[in-house]
């Protein structure tokens, strides 16, 4: 739509459809007449009544009973219903176990909600690299990083049957309550970070939040490829040793599967400032007998761990590095710098995860444009808005435009 402004009012070009009511038509007219009779009132406040009544009359126009297009949020007769997407956020846990791993360091374990009929699909654990959160007794909020492997979809089987909402043959169909589905999740917590889940005991009431993130970005550079990548090397310190662990057990299925038994050589290179600061150190030897990977621990920093590593034979177009520091920048330039020294190329880091996910909509696109109805009081708003603008002599024309672009749109 242009409008042209003049000295004697604006002048409305109309390029598209009007769709307006005979009833919206004969309030607009109506109301023009009545200020032509009026001989012109000068108060801006009975004006401004005036436009308020034109509106109200103009966004209360009678719905056609044989036009479905007129009925208010006729949109939502389309919309499809998504699992748990009307289920809360935060579901309640169960403390399972905590053990030391290092001094300031524990590794907890507690049940969580995985039911796909309770957890909508962008609030669950889909990825290693994402963070947990999780409340301990009311309390803040805490974001964790996890050392358990997203879980497989097997666990879920049952309620994605129920989602679908068949029933067996000779069954009545029923409400039921939604399938819940626990399943563990470890998380590595740091003291002096999240104090109330590090000292979490039995007793204690846990609640677990939507998972954050995207977690890492095997994709994007082809690592998920095991052919293309047959030689993998992850760079770890401090907390992404949590996520490293979560990478290596990855099933298969999800976006972070690094197949590391199709590879011809997986290996850890996990830096710490002492001994006594490696963490999961009980995991290593399944590591190798499970999955194949060699876990190389360091005091001395990844540099002199690599160049001190006389068994790897490798290729370094065909090789694919991780660096997981947990977002630590010093270590994070350290593996950055190894990588360079040995020429590997293909990198994935902790800090850039991987592009969020593109979600369905609930709503056809060709329906989305009856969103608004002419009667919504946002509509109403405009509608007033426009006639005011325009002044009174205006607020007819402004009264059909704005209803027409609210049905347009």
């Amino acid at each position: 739509m242009q409008i042209h402004l003049s000295q004697h009012g604006p002048a409305v070009h109309r390029h598209r459809t009007q769709i307006l009511h005979p009833e919206t038509l004969h309030s607009s007219r109506a109301f023009v007449q009545r200020k032509a009779f009026s001989g012109g009132d000068s108060s801006s406040s009975v004006a401004g009544r005036r436009v308020q009544q034109a509106a109200a009359a103009a966004s209360s126009a009678a719905i056609d009973d044989e036009d479905l297009m007129q009925f208010p949020d006729r949109w939502k007769w389309y919309e499809a219903k998504f699992s748990a997407d009307d289920m809360p956020d935060w579901n309640p846990g169960r403390f399972i176990s905590s053990t030391q791993q290092a001094p300031h360091w524990k590794l907890v374990t507690f049940e969580a909600e995985i039911s796909r009929q309770r957890v909508p699909l962008r609030n669950a654990y889909k990825a290693a690299g994402q963070m947990a959160v999780v409340r301990v007794n009311g309390g803040e909020a805490r974001h964790l990083h996890v050392a358990s492997p997203p879980h497989p979809e097997s666990l879920n089987t049952e309620a994605l049957f129920l989602c679908k909402g068949d029933i067996f043959a000779g069954e009545t169909k029923t409400q039921k309550e939604p399938t819940s589905v626990m399943a563990e999740v470890q998380v590595l917590v740091n003291s002096k970070e999240a104090p109330e889940v590090y000292n979490m005991g039995p007793d204690d009431l846990i609640s677990v939040g939507p998972f954050q993130g995207t977690g890492l970005d095997l994709r994007s550079g082809g690592v998920l490829a095991a052919f293309r990548y047959p030689t993998v090397v992850i760079f770890a310190s401090g907390p992404g040793v949590a996520t490293a662990a979560a990478l290596i057990a990855s099933p298969s299925g999800i976006a972070t599967h690094l197949s590391p038994k199709l590879r011809s050589n997986v290996r850890l290179y996990y830096s710490a400032p002492n001994r006594t600061s490696l963490c999961l150190t009980d995991k290593f030897e399944a590591w190798e007998e499970q999955y194949g990977v060699l876990v190389v621990p360091t005091t001395s920093g990844f540099m002199d761990a690599w160049d001190g590593d006389d068994t790897l034979v490798y290729d370094p177009e065909t090789t694919a590095a991780f660096i997981l520091t947990g977002g630590d920048e010093e270590a994070e330039a350290a593996a950055l710098e190894v990588c360079k020294e040995a020429e590997i190329t293909t990198i994935v880091l902790d800090t850039k995860p991987a592009a969020p996910p593109v979600y369905l909509e609930g709503t056809p696109k060709s329906f989305l444009k009856f969103r608004r109805d002419p009667g919504d009081a946002s509509a109403a708003a405009v509608i007033a808005a426009g006639a005011a603008r325009n002044g009174i002599e205006g607020a007819a024309d402004s009264v059909q435009s704005s209803i027409a672009e609210e049905l347009a749109d």
